[in-house]
C-alpha cells in the first residue's frame, strides 16, 4: 500500500515493473464494510449515469438492481486486484469514488410554512396529516434530513434523504403538485472533484480520476486511471492520461 508522500503522490504507484495484467474476483469480503458502502454508492450512481444517457432519459425512480450489481462487481474486481498496477493509486493514495452527481438521495423542497403537514414534517410529527406526503414518505423510506426557514418568505427549505439510492429527478416529480409545495428538485453537488466512469462492454472499462485545482469552481486539473474488467475475472491497468498527478497537500 502507498502512502502519501511525494513520491507516491507523483504517481509512483503506478510501478512501471508492477504487472499491467491480474486475475482477480469478485467477493467482496476483503473490502471493509464502509467501503462496501462507498462502492454500492459509486455502483448505483454509475447505473443512474448509464440509464439517464439513454435516449428518452430514465423516468423510473428504482435504479435497476442488475445493472447496479456489474457495477459493484467490478469496482470489487478493481479493490481485489492486488499488485496491479495502480491499483494503490486509485484505492489507497486516492480514495476515489464517483462524485455526486446525479444525486441518489437527497430531494429539496421549498414549501409554505404555514401549512400544517409542513410545520408537523419539520417537527419530526408522522404522519404529517396530508396522505398524499405521508404515501411518499412512506412508498420510498423518505425522512427528514434538514431544515432552514427562509427570512424573505413564509417558507421553509426541506431536504428529505432516502434511505435507498433512488433516481432523485424523477421522485421530484411527484412531489409536484401539492399544496405549499412551491418547488421540488434534487440536492444536488455543485463544482468538480475525483469522479468514476464507466464504458460497459466486454471489457468494462472504468475510468478513475482525481481532479485538483479550485475545484469549487469546476477543477483546473485532472488525472485519468485506466483500467479494463475483463469476463472471465482478468483485471487490466491500460494506463494513465490527462494533467500531472497532484502535488502533495494539493487542493
Amino acid at each position: 500500500m502507498c502512502g502519501l508522500t511525494l513520491v507516491a503522490a507523483l504517481g509512483a504507484c503506478a510501478d512501471p515493473a508492477a504487472p499491467r495484467t491480474v486475475r482477480s474476483f469478485v467477493n467482496d469480503s476483503r473490502v471493509p464494510d464502509e467501503l462496501r458502502i462507498l462502492y454500492r454508492e459509486d455502483a448505483a450512481r454509475l447505473a443512474l449515469r448509464e440509464l439517464q444517457a439513454r435516449p428518452g432519459g430514465y423516468g423510473d425512480i428504482a435504479i435497476t438492481a442488475e445493472l447496479i450489481d456489474t457495477y459493484y462487481a467490478a469496482l470489487v474486481q478493481v479493490f481485489n486486484a492486488d499488485g496491479l498496477g495502480a491499483r494503490d493509486t486509485v484505492v489507497d493514495v486516492y480514495s476515489i469514488h464517483t462524485f455526486g452527481q446525479p444525486e441518489t438521495h437527497r430531494l429539496l423542497l421549498q414549501a409554505a410554512a404555514d401549512q400544517e403537514w409542513v410545520q408537523r414534517l419539520v417537527n419530526g410529527e408522522l404522519p404529517t396529516g396530508n396522505a398524499h406526503v405521508d404515501r411518499l414518505l412512506e412508498d420510498y423510506g423518505l425522512s427528514l434530513d434538514w431544515k432552514y426557514p427562509l427570512s424573505t418568505s413564509n417558507e421553509m427549505l426541506i431536504v428529505l434523504r432516502s434511505a435507498a439510492t433512488l433516481n432523485i429527478a424523477a421522485l421530484e416529480h411527484l412531489f409536484e403538485g401539492i399544496a405549499g409545495i412551491r418547488y421540488s428538485e434534487p440536492d444536488g453537488m455543485g463544482g468538480d472533484g475525483n469522479d468514476i466512469r464507466v464504458s460497459r462492454a466486454d471489457p468494462i472499462l472504468l475510468d478513475y480520476s482525481v481532479g485538483y485545482g479550485d475545484c469549487p469552481a469546476g477543477c483546473i486539473g485532472r488525472r485519468f486511471y485506466h483500467f479494463a474488467v475483463h469476463e472471465d475475472g482478468t483485471v487490466e491497468y491500460l494506463g494513465a492520461s490527462g494533467s500531472p498527478p497532484p502535488q502533495p497537500g494539493q487542493p
